[in-house]
């Protein structure tokens, strides 16, 4: 029976969700214990890895797992896993591409909305007995109107812009592939060739591309002096395009008026990081793709794909990423 070992630690309803999409022809385990050296012990004897979480695929995983026929990842992000080293090893990978953008694209317009509105802290005023209606209401701003720029144009970022435009937003993008004329005339969007272009018309920034060597830290002290003063800054992509110091800064000093993370520079995120303590602030734990709908699709999908590679039926596969 193919062994399927899940490279994270999934417990209670994840847990069930993943082995209910499993065939009882093939056995699936999560780790006992989230750490290195379990994973190590645990992948000697598995067929095949479905790799969540952030535990490296490294040299020391390919070399212990010698029956080892493919990797599947579960979304699509490639940071954890050592590609060069796959490659030597000749281990094809398949990644979930654009199965959770509906889901991070809802999550990211609910974190704009709630920048513009100031839900949290008005939360925070009813809940502590404050009731000032009309003092309170309009610090609030509408989406109708402001101009968004969106930093990649992948499958979120079109979902992202497609929701926008719903509500009469004026969007803007840039990335490395500009789409073509007839879909931007249908999404509504204005193309900027760079991101330091884009930057000075934005009354709020969001993020929707892969982390590379080439845009870590992008928005820095820089790049947020060249913003408007009092705009949003959302991140549902990587916690690295940002430097969280600049971004500290010009939160408490006013230049930027808030900011929604769902991702983090480090994760999970720890308890003396300097925008936990910050009103102006969102945080979210990197749950904008794992909506219950599409975090079924992800790991039904990831299995299919293992299912289809293990029965030899290549035609049934998609989005691979090398061999």
């Amino acid at each position: 029976m193919p062994k399927i070992l899940h490279t994270a630690r999934y417990t209670g309803k994840p847990w069930e969700i993943l082995q209910g999409v499993v065939p009882k022809d093939f056995s699936i385990k999560t780790l006992d214990e989230l750490n290195y050296e379990c994973l190590l012990s645990e992948c000697v004897d598995a067929d095949y890895l479905l790799v969540s979480g952030r535990l490296p695929i490294d040299e020391n995983v390919l070399s212990s797992a010698k029956r080892l026929k493919m990797i599947q990842r579960t979304g699509v992000g490639t940071e954890m896993l050592d590609l060069e080293a796959i490659r030597k090893h000749r281990i094809p990978v398949y990644v979930n591409r654009g199965v959770n953008a509906r889901s991070v694209a809802e999550h990211s317009l609910t974190l704009i909305l709630c920048c513009l509105k100031n839900i949290p802290q008005i939360d925070r005023q009813v809940k502590n007995g404050v009731w000032k209606k009309q003092q309170t209401g309009v610090t609030c701003n509408e989406l109708y109107g402001k101009t968004v720029g969106l930093v990649g144009m992948g499958a979120i970022g079109r979902q992202v812009a497609v929701y926008l435009k719903a509500f009469g937003a004026n969007v803007l993008y840039t990335d490395i592939y500009r789409l073509s004329e007839a879909q931007e005339h249908e999404l509504g969007l204005t193309y900027f060739p760079t991101f330091s272009e884009l930057l000075p018309h934005c009354d709020i920034l969001s993020f929707h591309c892969p982390l590379t060597d080439d845009n870590k830290e992008i928005l820095n002290a820089d790049a947020i002096t060249a913003m408007k003063d009092g705009a949003i800054v959302v991140n549902t992509a990587r916690g690295k395009l940002i430097n969280e110091n600049a971004l500290h800064d010009a939160l408490v000093n006013g230049k930027l008026r808030s900011a929604a993370l769902d991702v983090h520079y480090e994760e999970p995120l720890v308890g003396g990081n300097m925008l936990i303590g910050l009103d102006n602030v969102i945080l979210t734990p990197h749950i904008a793709g794992l909506s219950y709908e599409t975090f079924h699709a992800m790991m039904a999908g990831a299995v299919e794909n293992i299912v289809a590679f293990e029965r030899g039926e290549l035609d049934l596969i998609k989005d691979k990423l090398l061999t």
